[in-house]
Protein backbone atom coordinates (compact mmCIF):
# COMPACT_ATOMS: atom_id res chain seq x y z
CA UNK A 1 0.00 0.00 0.00
CA UNK A 2 2.88 2.35 1.01
CA UNK A 3 4.51 1.39 -2.23
CA UNK A 4 1.63 2.19 -4.36
CA UNK A 5 0.64 5.29 -2.84
CA UNK A 6 4.64 6.32 -3.01
CA UNK A 7 4.61 5.53 -6.61
CA UNK A 8 1.25 8.08 -7.28
CA UNK A 9 3.29 10.56 -5.70
CA UNK A 10 6.31 10.15 -7.42
CA UNK A 11 4.42 10.10 -10.39
CA UNK A 12 2.27 13.27 -9.76
CA UNK A 13 5.98 15.00 -9.22
CA UNK A 14 7.72 13.61 -12.58
CA UNK A 15 4.33 14.95 -14.12
CA UNK A 16 4.50 18.63 -12.67
CA UNK A 17 8.35 18.39 -13.15
CA UNK A 18 7.64 17.84 -16.74
CA UNK A 19 4.66 20.05 -17.11
CA UNK A 20 6.20 23.16 -15.63
CA UNK A 21 9.68 22.49 -17.58
CA UNK A 22 7.34 22.36 -21.02
CA UNK A 23 5.10 25.72 -20.54
CA UNK A 24 8.96 27.24 -19.13
CA UNK A 25 10.16 26.18 -22.81
CA UNK A 26 7.23 27.89 -24.59
CA UNK A 27 7.08 30.78 -22.35
CA UNK A 28 10.70 31.77 -22.54
CA UNK A 29 11.84 33.14 -26.26
CA UNK A 30 15.40 34.83 -27.57
CA UNK A 31 15.66 37.60 -29.76
CA UNK A 32 18.45 37.14 -32.74
CA UNK A 33 20.19 40.38 -32.94
CA UNK A 34 18.86 43.32 -35.78
CA UNK A 35 21.50 44.99 -37.53
CA UNK A 36 22.26 47.80 -35.78
CA UNK A 37 22.05 51.30 -38.20
CA UNK A 38 24.21 54.56 -38.43
CA UNK A 39 20.36 56.18 -39.16
CA UNK A 40 20.67 59.88 -40.82
CA UNK A 41 23.74 61.90 -39.84
CA UNK A 42 23.32 64.38 -36.71
CA UNK A 43 24.45 68.04 -35.04
CA UNK A 44 24.18 66.99 -31.61
CA UNK A 45 25.24 70.40 -30.42
CA UNK A 46 22.61 71.81 -32.98
CA UNK A 47 20.01 69.83 -31.83
CA UNK A 48 21.00 70.67 -28.21
CA UNK A 49 20.79 74.76 -29.62
CA UNK A 50 17.06 73.82 -30.90
CA UNK A 51 15.89 71.88 -27.56
CA UNK A 52 17.46 75.10 -25.83
CA UNK A 53 15.94 77.63 -27.63
CA UNK A 54 12.51 75.70 -27.26
CA UNK A 55 12.87 75.19 -23.18
CA UNK A 56 13.38 78.94 -23.12
CA UNK A 57 9.37 79.38 -24.22
CA UNK A 58 8.06 79.39 -21.39
CA UNK A 59 4.64 77.13 -22.11
CA UNK A 60 3.90 76.67 -19.02
CA UNK A 61 -0.46 76.73 -18.33
CA UNK A 62 -1.55 80.45 -16.55
CA UNK A 63 -3.97 78.20 -14.38
CA UNK A 64 -5.27 74.59 -13.29
CA UNK A 65 -7.44 74.36 -16.01
CA UNK A 66 -4.57 74.64 -18.51
CA UNK A 67 -5.34 78.57 -20.05
CA UNK A 68 -2.09 78.92 -22.30
CA UNK A 69 -0.32 81.74 -22.65
CA UNK A 70 -0.61 83.04 -25.55
CA UNK A 71 2.83 85.40 -25.96
CA UNK A 72 4.81 81.66 -24.73
CA UNK A 73 2.71 79.75 -27.90
CA UNK A 74 3.05 82.37 -30.23
CA UNK A 75 7.33 82.61 -29.42
CA UNK A 76 6.99 78.79 -29.41
CA UNK A 77 5.66 78.29 -32.91
CA UNK A 78 7.76 81.30 -34.64
CA UNK A 79 10.90 79.34 -33.27
CA UNK A 80 9.68 75.93 -34.98
CA UNK A 81 9.09 77.83 -38.28
CA UNK A 82 12.23 79.53 -38.59
CA UNK A 83 14.45 76.58 -37.22
CA UNK A 84 12.90 73.79 -39.31
CA UNK A 85 12.23 75.97 -42.67
CA UNK A 86 11.37 72.25 -44.99
CA UNK A 87 8.73 70.97 -42.73
CA UNK A 88 7.17 74.11 -42.71
CA UNK A 89 7.14 74.34 -46.78
CA UNK A 90 6.61 70.83 -47.76
CA UNK A 91 4.15 69.74 -44.55
CA UNK A 92 0.36 70.88 -44.04
CA UNK A 93 0.68 72.79 -40.58
CA UNK A 94 -2.91 72.68 -38.85
CA UNK A 95 -3.82 75.25 -35.73
CA UNK A 96 -6.16 73.04 -33.38
CA UNK A 97 -8.18 75.87 -30.78
CA UNK A 98 -5.60 78.43 -31.25
CA UNK A 99 -2.59 76.93 -29.91
CA UNK A 100 -1.78 72.81 -30.52
CA UNK A 101 -0.75 71.52 -34.28
CA UNK A 102 -0.93 69.06 -36.35
CA UNK A 103 0.79 68.53 -39.57
CA UNK A 104 0.48 66.41 -42.22
CA UNK A 105 3.33 64.74 -44.36
CA UNK A 106 1.77 63.18 -47.86
CA UNK A 107 2.53 60.04 -48.56
CA UNK A 108 2.44 59.14 -51.94
CA UNK A 109 0.04 56.07 -51.34
CA UNK A 110 -3.15 58.14 -49.88
CA UNK A 111 -5.02 54.23 -49.73
CA UNK A 112 -3.16 53.57 -46.56
CA UNK A 113 -4.11 54.70 -43.46
CA UNK A 114 -1.78 57.27 -41.90
CA UNK A 115 0.56 57.04 -38.61
CA UNK A 116 0.80 59.89 -35.83
CA UNK A 117 4.25 60.83 -33.94
CA UNK A 118 3.26 62.75 -30.46
CA UNK A 119 4.49 65.23 -28.25
CA UNK A 120 3.44 68.08 -26.52
CA UNK A 121 4.22 71.85 -26.38
CA UNK A 122 3.26 72.47 -22.46
CA UNK A 123 5.60 72.15 -19.39
CA UNK A 124 4.54 72.18 -15.84
CA UNK A 125 5.82 75.23 -13.17
CA UNK A 126 9.83 75.48 -12.13
CA UNK A 127 10.70 77.24 -8.86
CA UNK A 128 13.95 78.42 -9.71
CA UNK A 129 15.36 78.74 -6.36
CA UNK A 130 17.20 75.26 -6.22
CA UNK A 131 17.89 74.62 -9.22
CA UNK A 132 22.05 74.44 -11.11
CA UNK A 133 20.70 76.49 -13.95
CA UNK A 134 17.65 78.61 -14.18
CA UNK A 135 14.82 76.50 -15.53
CA UNK A 136 14.05 78.15 -18.53
CA UNK A 137 17.11 79.11 -19.79
CA UNK A 138 18.25 76.55 -21.87
CA UNK A 139 21.60 75.97 -20.50
CA UNK A 140 23.88 73.60 -22.65
CA UNK A 141 26.71 72.70 -19.52
CA UNK A 142 28.54 69.27 -18.42
CA UNK A 143 27.14 67.44 -21.39
CA UNK A 144 23.66 68.16 -20.72
CA UNK A 145 20.93 70.69 -22.17
CA UNK A 146 19.20 72.13 -18.39
CA UNK A 147 15.65 72.64 -18.21
CA UNK A 148 12.19 72.71 -17.93
CA UNK A 149 10.91 70.60 -20.80
CA UNK A 150 13.75 68.77 -21.79
CA UNK A 151 12.80 65.62 -20.37
CA UNK A 152 8.85 66.19 -20.21
CA UNK A 153 8.69 65.95 -23.78
CA UNK A 154 10.03 69.11 -25.49
CA UNK A 155 13.00 66.49 -26.18
CA UNK A 156 10.27 64.49 -28.09
CA UNK A 157 9.14 67.54 -30.06
CA UNK A 158 12.09 68.36 -31.22
CA UNK A 159 13.19 65.44 -32.26
CA UNK A 160 10.04 64.61 -34.37
CA UNK A 161 10.78 68.11 -36.22
CA UNK A 162 14.59 67.76 -36.60
CA UNK A 163 14.09 63.94 -37.88
CA UNK A 164 11.52 65.67 -40.28
CA UNK A 165 13.41 68.17 -42.04
CA UNK A 166 17.04 65.79 -41.91
CA UNK A 167 14.49 63.75 -44.31
CA UNK A 168 13.38 66.27 -46.09
CA UNK A 169 16.54 67.63 -46.86
CA UNK A 170 17.76 64.16 -48.28
CA UNK A 171 14.48 64.01 -50.20
CA UNK A 172 12.67 61.50 -48.51
CA UNK A 173 8.74 61.04 -49.49
CA UNK A 174 7.20 58.36 -47.18
CA UNK A 175 4.20 55.87 -49.25
CA UNK A 176 2.27 56.19 -45.64
CA UNK A 177 1.23 59.70 -44.76
CA UNK A 178 2.77 60.66 -41.25
CA UNK A 179 0.98 63.13 -38.60
CA UNK A 180 2.69 64.97 -36.27
CA UNK A 181 0.54 65.80 -33.36
CA UNK A 182 1.35 68.57 -31.03
CA UNK A 183 -0.82 69.32 -28.29
CA UNK A 184 -0.41 72.12 -25.95
CA UNK A 185 -2.61 70.98 -22.85
CA UNK A 186 -1.97 67.43 -21.67
CA UNK A 187 -0.51 68.79 -18.20
CA UNK A 188 -3.78 69.26 -17.08
CA UNK A 189 -5.43 67.01 -19.62
CA UNK A 190 -5.52 67.35 -22.99
CA UNK A 191 -9.05 68.21 -23.14
CA UNK A 192 -8.42 71.19 -25.34
CA UNK A 193 -6.01 70.31 -27.23
CA UNK A 194 -5.67 66.88 -28.39
CA UNK A 195 -9.05 65.52 -27.03
CA UNK A 196 -10.43 68.01 -30.22
CA UNK A 197 -7.37 66.74 -32.38
CA UNK A 198 -8.51 63.30 -32.05
CA UNK A 199 -12.64 64.29 -32.52
CA UNK A 200 -11.12 66.45 -35.39
CA UNK A 201 -9.35 63.58 -37.38
CA UNK A 202 -12.56 61.57 -36.34
CA UNK A 203 -14.94 64.02 -38.08
CA UNK A 204 -12.90 63.50 -41.19
CA UNK A 205 -13.01 59.84 -41.04
CA UNK A 206 -9.60 59.30 -40.28
CA UNK A 207 -8.47 56.06 -38.61
CA UNK A 208 -4.41 55.97 -38.11
CA UNK A 209 -2.47 52.55 -38.30
CA UNK A 210 -0.14 53.28 -35.68
CA UNK A 211 0.99 56.22 -32.82
CA UNK A 212 3.89 56.44 -30.57
CA UNK A 213 3.49 59.19 -28.24
CA UNK A 214 5.63 59.58 -24.79
CA UNK A 215 5.97 56.83 -22.54
CA UNK A 216 8.83 53.71 -21.59
CA UNK A 217 12.38 54.61 -22.52
CA UNK A 218 15.46 52.09 -22.15
CA UNK A 219 16.62 52.05 -18.95
CA UNK A 220 18.37 49.34 -16.57
CA UNK A 221 17.08 48.32 -13.18
CA UNK A 222 13.12 49.41 -13.82
CA UNK A 223 12.65 45.68 -14.33
CA UNK A 224 13.01 43.49 -11.09
CA UNK A 225 15.47 40.88 -11.55
CA UNK A 226 16.06 41.56 -15.09
CA UNK A 227 19.73 42.22 -15.94
CA UNK A 228 21.04 45.09 -18.49
CA UNK A 229 18.72 47.34 -20.33
CA UNK A 230 15.26 46.80 -22.10
CA UNK A 231 13.58 48.65 -23.60
CA UNK A 232 9.58 49.19 -22.13
CA UNK A 233 6.71 50.02 -24.75
CA UNK A 234 3.90 51.08 -23.14
CA UNK A 235 0.40 49.50 -24.78
CA UNK A 236 -1.85 50.34 -22.24
CA UNK A 237 -2.45 53.41 -19.35
CA UNK A 238 -4.08 53.00 -16.23
CA UNK A 239 -7.38 54.42 -15.58
CA UNK A 240 -8.27 57.31 -13.26
CA UNK A 241 -10.80 57.95 -10.49
CA UNK A 242 -10.81 60.30 -7.87
CA UNK A 243 -13.37 59.93 -5.06
CA UNK A 244 -14.71 62.53 -2.11
CA UNK A 245 -15.63 60.48 0.70
CA UNK A 246 -18.23 62.86 3.43
CA UNK A 247 -18.98 61.88 6.80
CA UNK A 248 -21.68 64.29 8.58
CA UNK A 249 -22.56 64.04 12.17
CA UNK A 250 -23.88 66.38 14.90
CA UNK A 251 -21.51 68.55 16.14
CA UNK A 252 -20.56 69.88 19.61
CA UNK A 253 -17.94 70.61 22.33
CA UNK A 254 -14.80 68.62 22.35
CA UNK A 255 -15.71 68.43 26.39
CA UNK A 256 -18.43 65.97 25.75
CA UNK A 257 -17.42 63.72 22.80
CA UNK A 258 -19.84 61.03 21.08
CA UNK A 259 -18.61 57.95 20.97
CA UNK A 260 -17.94 58.56 16.74
CA UNK A 261 -17.08 61.76 15.67
CA UNK A 262 -17.40 62.56 11.75
CA UNK A 263 -13.45 62.61 11.53
CA UNK A 264 -13.25 59.08 13.50
CA UNK A 265 -16.07 57.26 10.84
CA UNK A 266 -14.18 58.98 8.04
CA UNK A 267 -10.57 58.07 9.45
CA UNK A 268 -11.73 54.04 10.24
CA UNK A 269 -12.92 53.95 6.80
CA UNK A 270 -10.23 55.29 5.20
CA UNK A 271 -7.81 52.90 7.23
CA UNK A 272 -9.98 50.16 5.92
CA UNK A 273 -9.30 51.24 1.88
CA UNK A 274 -5.44 51.74 2.22
CA UNK A 275 -5.48 48.20 4.57
CA UNK A 276 -7.80 46.41 1.89
CA UNK A 277 -6.52 47.46 -1.29
CA UNK A 278 -8.14 45.85 -4.59
CA UNK A 279 -6.57 42.12 -5.93
CA UNK A 280 -3.42 41.53 -7.52
CA UNK A 281 -3.88 40.51 -11.02
CA UNK A 282 -0.33 39.21 -11.70
CA UNK A 283 -0.86 37.38 -15.39
CA UNK A 284 -0.71 41.38 -16.23
CA UNK A 285 3.17 41.44 -16.08
CA UNK A 286 3.27 38.26 -18.03
CA UNK A 287 3.73 39.62 -21.61
CA UNK A 288 6.10 42.42 -19.93
CA UNK A 289 8.64 38.96 -18.41
CA UNK A 290 7.90 37.14 -22.41
CA UNK A 291 9.18 40.12 -23.99
CA UNK A 292 12.41 40.34 -22.17
CA UNK A 293 12.61 36.65 -22.36
CA UNK A 294 16.08 35.54 -21.76
CA UNK A 295 17.16 38.74 -20.34
CA UNK A 296 15.22 37.45 -17.09
CA UNK A 297 16.62 35.07 -14.67
CA UNK A 298 15.50 31.49 -15.56
CA UNK A 299 13.81 31.43 -11.95
CA UNK A 300 11.56 33.94 -13.23
CA UNK A 301 11.11 32.74 -16.72
CA UNK A 302 9.97 29.28 -14.86
CA UNK A 303 7.79 31.33 -11.89
CA UNK A 304 5.68 33.50 -14.63
CA UNK A 305 5.25 30.40 -16.82
CA UNK A 306 3.80 28.98 -14.27
CA UNK A 307 1.70 31.33 -12.15
CA UNK A 308 -0.89 28.84 -11.05
CA UNK A 309 2.22 27.12 -8.92
CA UNK A 310 4.64 30.33 -7.97
CA UNK A 311 2.18 32.92 -7.77
CA UNK A 312 1.89 33.50 -4.15
CA UNK A 313 6.00 33.36 -3.64
CA UNK A 314 5.77 36.40 -6.56
CA UNK A 315 3.15 38.19 -5.05
CA UNK A 316 5.64 38.46 -2.03
CA UNK A 317 8.51 39.41 -4.29
CA UNK A 318 6.75 42.56 -6.25
CA UNK A 319 4.20 43.89 -4.10
CA UNK A 320 6.91 45.50 -1.98
CA UNK A 321 8.28 47.88 -5.18
CA UNK A 322 5.89 50.43 -5.34
CA UNK A 323 6.04 50.43 -9.16
CA UNK A 324 5.63 46.67 -9.55
CA UNK A 325 2.99 46.60 -6.88
CA UNK A 326 1.39 49.48 -9.19
CA UNK A 327 1.82 47.43 -12.55
CA UNK A 328 -0.02 44.29 -10.96
CA UNK A 329 -3.46 46.22 -9.21
CA UNK A 330 -5.63 49.12 -8.88
CA UNK A 331 -3.84 51.34 -6.57
CA UNK A 332 -5.83 53.54 -3.68
CA UNK A 333 -4.05 56.40 -2.02
CA UNK A 334 -5.41 58.39 -0.02
CA UNK A 335 -4.40 62.69 -0.85
CA UNK A 336 -6.78 64.86 0.77
CA UNK A 337 -8.47 65.31 3.99
CA UNK A 338 -10.46 68.12 5.72
CA UNK A 339 -12.33 68.11 8.86
CA UNK A 340 -12.80 70.96 11.71
CA UNK A 341 -11.41 74.47 12.25
CA UNK A 342 -11.28 74.29 16.06
CA UNK A 343 -9.55 72.94 18.47
CA UNK A 344 -12.04 72.54 21.21
CA UNK A 345 -15.06 72.14 18.44
CA UNK A 346 -16.48 68.73 17.21
CA UNK A 347 -17.00 68.91 13.32
CA UNK A 348 -19.95 68.91 11.77
CA UNK A 349 -18.23 67.49 8.48
CA UNK A 350 -15.07 65.66 7.41
CA UNK A 351 -14.18 65.08 4.10
CA UNK A 352 -11.43 63.29 2.16
CA UNK A 353 -10.16 63.14 -1.88
CA UNK A 354 -8.93 59.01 -2.74
CA UNK A 355 -7.12 59.06 -5.88
CA UNK A 356 -7.51 55.23 -7.57
CA UNK A 357 -5.29 54.10 -10.63
CA UNK A 358 -7.26 51.37 -12.84
CA UNK A 359 -5.21 48.36 -13.82
CA UNK A 360 -6.83 47.23 -17.35
CA UNK A 361 -9.87 45.33 -16.63
CA UNK A 362 -10.47 46.77 -13.50
CA UNK A 363 -13.49 49.06 -14.18
CA UNK A 364 -14.98 52.24 -12.27
CA UNK A 365 -17.83 50.17 -10.97
CA UNK A 366 -15.66 47.19 -10.23
CA UNK A 367 -13.69 50.19 -7.90
CA UNK A 368 -17.03 51.84 -6.46
CA UNK A 369 -18.20 47.90 -5.76
CA UNK A 370 -14.95 47.54 -3.77
CA UNK A 371 -15.19 50.69 -1.76
CA UNK A 372 -18.60 49.91 -0.60
CA UNK A 373 -17.97 46.30 0.30
CA UNK A 374 -14.26 47.19 2.29
CA UNK A 375 -16.22 50.11 4.09
CA UNK A 376 -19.45 48.89 5.02
CA UNK A 377 -20.74 51.93 6.01
CA UNK A 378 -23.84 53.85 5.15
CA UNK A 379 -22.84 56.71 6.96
CA UNK A 380 -20.09 57.47 4.67
CA UNK A 381 -20.95 59.07 1.75
CA UNK A 382 -18.97 59.07 -1.46
CA UNK A 383 -18.55 59.95 -5.24
CA UNK A 384 -16.32 60.47 -8.45
CA UNK A 385 -15.50 63.67 -8.74
CA UNK A 386 -16.44 65.78 -11.96
CA UNK A 387 -14.39 64.95 -14.35
CA UNK A 388 -11.65 63.26 -12.44
CA UNK A 389 -12.40 59.78 -13.62
CA UNK A 390 -12.04 57.60 -17.10
CA UNK A 391 -11.75 54.30 -17.76
CA UNK A 392 -8.42 52.07 -18.25
CA UNK A 393 -7.56 52.25 -21.96
CA UNK A 394 -7.84 49.08 -24.25
CA UNK A 395 -4.65 47.64 -24.67
CA UNK A 396 -2.80 47.81 -28.24
CA UNK A 397 -1.24 44.54 -29.73
CA UNK A 398 2.20 43.30 -28.87
CA UNK A 399 2.15 41.95 -32.61
CA UNK A 400 1.26 43.42 -35.69
CA UNK A 401 3.19 45.76 -38.44
CA UNK A 402 2.97 48.81 -36.16
CA UNK A 403 4.27 47.05 -32.83
CA UNK A 404 7.15 45.23 -35.25
CA UNK A 405 8.23 48.05 -36.93
CA UNK A 406 8.60 49.81 -33.56
CA UNK A 407 9.99 46.92 -31.97
CA UNK A 408 12.52 46.52 -34.65
CA UNK A 409 13.64 50.29 -34.76
CA UNK A 410 14.76 50.52 -31.32
CA UNK A 411 16.41 47.33 -31.55
CA UNK A 412 18.57 48.82 -34.36
CA UNK A 413 19.41 52.85 -32.69
CA UNK A 414 19.94 51.39 -29.51
CA UNK A 415 21.62 47.93 -30.20
CA UNK A 416 19.34 45.57 -29.60
CA UNK A 417 17.53 45.76 -25.72
CA UNK A 418 15.34 43.44 -25.04
CA UNK A 419 12.20 44.78 -25.96
CA UNK A 420 8.66 44.39 -23.87
CA UNK A 421 4.92 45.55 -23.35
CA UNK A 422 4.31 47.27 -20.03
CA UNK A 423 1.23 49.31 -18.89
CA UNK A 424 2.08 52.67 -18.29
CA UNK A 425 1.10 54.10 -14.68
CA UNK A 426 0.42 57.44 -15.87
CA UNK A 427 -1.38 59.29 -18.36
CA UNK A 428 -0.85 60.61 -21.88
CA UNK A 429 -2.94 62.20 -24.32
CA UNK A 430 -3.22 58.88 -26.19
CA UNK A 431 -6.43 58.51 -24.31
CA UNK A 432 -7.87 61.04 -27.02
CA UNK A 433 -7.23 58.85 -30.18
CA UNK A 434 -8.46 55.73 -28.87
CA UNK A 435 -11.71 56.27 -31.53
CA UNK A 436 -9.32 56.57 -34.48
CA UNK A 437 -6.28 54.01 -33.47
CA UNK A 438 -6.22 50.10 -32.29
CA UNK A 439 -2.43 50.45 -31.98
CA UNK A 440 -1.30 53.01 -29.39
CA UNK A 441 2.12 52.94 -28.15
CA UNK A 442 3.89 54.71 -25.48
CA UNK A 443 7.59 54.82 -25.84
CA UNK A 444 10.19 58.06 -25.21
CA UNK A 445 13.48 57.13 -26.99
CA UNK A 446 15.98 57.85 -24.31
CA UNK A 447 18.20 55.50 -22.61
CA UNK A 448 17.90 56.40 -18.82
CA UNK A 449 19.57 55.68 -15.35
CA UNK A 450 18.42 56.16 -11.86
CA UNK A 451 19.94 59.18 -12.07
CA UNK A 452 16.75 60.35 -14.50
CA UNK A 453 14.20 59.51 -11.87
CA UNK A 454 11.77 62.32 -10.77
CA UNK A 455 13.75 64.43 -12.93
CA UNK A 456 10.51 65.27 -14.99
CA UNK A 457 8.46 67.34 -12.82
CA UNK A 458 11.33 67.87 -10.68
CA UNK A 459 14.31 69.92 -9.77
CA UNK A 460 17.61 70.08 -12.62
CA UNK A 461 15.54 68.59 -15.19
CA UNK A 462 17.95 67.99 -17.98
CA UNK A 463 19.08 65.39 -20.69
CA UNK A 464 21.85 64.35 -22.42
CA UNK A 465 23.82 65.95 -25.52
CA UNK A 466 24.29 62.82 -27.15
CA UNK A 467 20.73 61.39 -25.78
CA UNK A 468 19.32 63.89 -28.31
CA UNK A 469 21.39 63.65 -30.78
CA UNK A 470 19.86 59.36 -30.62
CA UNK A 471 16.38 60.81 -30.28
CA UNK A 472 16.81 62.23 -33.63
CA UNK A 473 18.00 58.98 -35.64
CA UNK A 474 14.73 56.89 -33.93
CA UNK A 475 12.20 59.38 -35.01
CA UNK A 476 14.27 59.26 -38.24
CA UNK A 477 14.50 55.54 -38.69
CA UNK A 478 10.63 55.28 -37.42
CA UNK A 479 9.74 57.97 -39.85
CA UNK A 480 11.20 55.61 -42.79
CA UNK A 481 9.96 52.13 -41.28
CA UNK A 482 6.02 53.62 -40.49
CA UNK A 483 6.41 55.81 -43.52
CA UNK A 484 6.07 52.37 -45.40
CA UNK A 485 3.14 50.53 -46.99
CA UNK A 486 4.05 47.18 -44.55
CA UNK A 487 5.51 49.75 -41.75
CA UNK A 488 7.99 46.87 -41.34
CA UNK A 489 11.52 46.48 -42.53
CA UNK A 490 11.82 43.44 -45.03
Amino acid sequence: MLTTILYIVLAILLLTTVFIVVRTIIFERSFGAVEKIEGVPVDDQQVAEHLAAAVRCQTVPLDEEGTPDPQAFEQLHQMLKETYPQVHKKLKREVVNGYSLLYTWQGSRPEHEPVMLMAHQDVVSADPSEWTHPPFEGTISDGFIWGRGTLDIKNQLIGIMEAAEILLQQGYKPERTILFGLGHDEETGGVNGCKLMGQLLKQRGVHLAGIVDEGGGISAGLVPGVRGVEALIGVSEKGYLTVEFTVNSKPGHSSTPPPQTSIGILARALTRLETHPMPTHLRRLRPLYHGIGKAAPITLQVAFANIWLFGPLLKRWLVPNPEMNASIRTTTALTIINGGVEDNTIPAEAKAIVNFRLLPGDTIADVLWHVKRVIKDERVKYKPVEGKFNEALPTSPSIGPAYKGLHTVIRQVFDNPPVAPFVMLGGTDCQHFVPVCDNIYRFTSLVMDESFRGLEHGIDERIPVEGMGKMVKFYAQLMQVWGTKEMVIN
